[in-house]
């Protein structure tokens, strides 16, 4: 079949409706009457905060001691939400998104619940074209298609934290990422190191990304070129990378106590994810409340960041024989190797899907997206294969898994911090997909001109 440019966006447009079709049932249908707290509570309020002309500020309920102080009645209004001062656990990009929103008006749960829907439909779109750049408009339908129905995608629409404008931007990444491989120019280069950058004030690991994509294009692409140029190019894009995320730094830099890079968040996520019941009990290679509820830190975010750093980097000295089974561990739980739970089967406590439940997804969702990782990943590894056998760079592509296993393995495993790499595995499982039609289908073509070409056969009259 022959693919034009219209026909394929023509296709593609029509999966990406239907991918909002999808998003906006479970948004408006699942999830539309959740509660707002933690990390959606923040963002929602940031953004308002910022339309309003109030900067970056961590806002929190006045009644923060009750149950339920972080569920607002009236999520509209400022009634009931105090600033603690600046924020340093939020990265800017995102709530600066939702604030573009709320400048026109449109600053409640829902309509920011929505615009989150449009940075999840935006992805189905640019996976098209990443499946076309990398393997032809065929993979492109196909990736669009298994981005507009993917749990893992979609399930992060619903909830108001950064996965999805991440999972965007990862397919953004890949697209630009794969156009520099095709002609890696110092422009392509700086390029993909400013996304980088960008990137980074959504997520702090994309910053890795700078190394990850490009020591591979300059190894192997510019493998003929003088050290010193292809020094030239790494050092160039980092530097274009420190360039978008200066002001940011800077900002960092100046309002708090100790030095502050992307975010003071880490300490925290740290501590929790290095005591007693992570590596010894039931949230082995997970996150627990109780490695950190009975401390209360003084100090502004910076100073309670390097409290908890100190804490998890105690707890690590003094348990290091313990490290490799909790480092395995938690590699398990982002790729659902090590108690991930069941799609069908009782929720356990310490199944990494009580977890997902936990951080906002519905339990059918929860449940259709681990269902669908275990179908879409043997035909991710498949792909990888092919793209392998095709002599066709799989470079970009791997640095996606490899980025967020490192970030499992110093943290711990979460199904969110796996959604850098979900466009990755979609497009690798559409290239299988598309090898198996298409073996189906001159299978068939066969089969049908051998019938076409045998001479019907006619039973001799025996003489009577």
């Amino acid at each position: 079949m022959q693919w034009s440019t219209r026909r394929f966006f023509w296709l593609l447009g029509l999966i990406t409706a239907a991918g909002l079709a999808i998003r906006l049932g479970y948004v408006i249908g699942v999830k539309w009457d959740q509660n707002l707290w933690g990390d959606p509570f923040t963002a929602h309020f940031m953004a308002n905060g910022i339309a309003d002309g109030k900067g970056f500020l961590t806002w929190v309920p006045k009644s923060f001691s009750r149950p339920d102080a972080v569920i607002l009645s009236d999520p509209q209004d400022w009634h009931g939400v105090v600033s603690v001062g600046p924020s340093a656990t939020n990265r800017p990009i995102f709530p600066l998104y939702l604030s573009a929103f709320s400048v026109v008006g449109l600053r409640s749960h829902h309509a920011h619940m929505i615009a989150n829907v449009m940075l999840g439909t935006g992805a189905v779109f640019v996976m098209g074209l990443v499946g076309r750049k990398i393997a032809g408009p065929r993979v492109g339908i196909l990736a669009a298609l298994i981005a507009a129905v993917y749990g893992n995608f979609w399930v992060n629409d619903a909830v108001l934290t950064s996965e999805s404008m991440a999972i965007l931007l990862s397919a953004v990444v890949l697209l630009l990422a794969y156009r520099a491989w095709e002609s890696p120019t110092l422009k392509r280069v700086l390029v993909v190191g400013a996304l980088c950058g960008f990137s980074a004030l959504v997520r702090s690991e994309f910053l890795l990304l700078v190394p990850l994509l490009i020591i591979p294009l300059l190894v192997r692409r510019l493998a003929g070129r003088p050290i010193k140029e292809r020094l030239g190019f790494l050092v160039a894009a980092g530097a274009v990378a420190a360039l978008v995320m200066a002001p940011w730094l800077i900002r960092n830099f100046t309002i708090f106590e100790n030095r502050v890079l992307l975010g003071a968040d880490a300490g925290i996520t740290l501590a929790a994810t290095n005591c007693d019941e992570t590596y010894y009990g039931a949230s082995l290679g997970l996150w627990s409340a109780d490695c950190i509820i009975k401390y209360q830190p003084k100090g502004d975010p910076s100073e309670r960041d390097a409290f908890w750093r100190k804490r998890a980097f105690d707890y690590v000295g003094d348990n290091l024989e313990r490290v490799p089974v909790v480092v395995a561990a938690r590699f398990g739980r982002m790729w659902e190797l090590f108690h991930p739970g069941s799609p069908w089967g009782e929720i356990q406590p310490n199944q990494k899907i009580a977890y997902d439940i936990t951080e906002g997804r519905s339990e059918m969702a929860a449940r259709i997206s681990l269902a669908q990782f275990y179908l879409l990943a043997p035909f991710a590894l498949t792909g990888g294969v092919i793209l392998w056998r095709r002599k066709k760079t799989l470079a970009p592509l791997l640095a996606l898994p490899i980025l967020v296993s490192f970030t499992a393995m110093y943290t711990f495993g979460n199904t969110r911090y796996r959604s850098i790499a979900e466009p990755a595995l979609v497009v690798l499982g559409a290239i299988a997909v598309e090898v198996l039609i298409v073996r189906f289908w001159d299978q068939r073509r066969a089969h049908q001109k051998e019938s076409l070409s045998d001479p019907p056969h006619t039973e001799e009259l025996q003489p009577a």
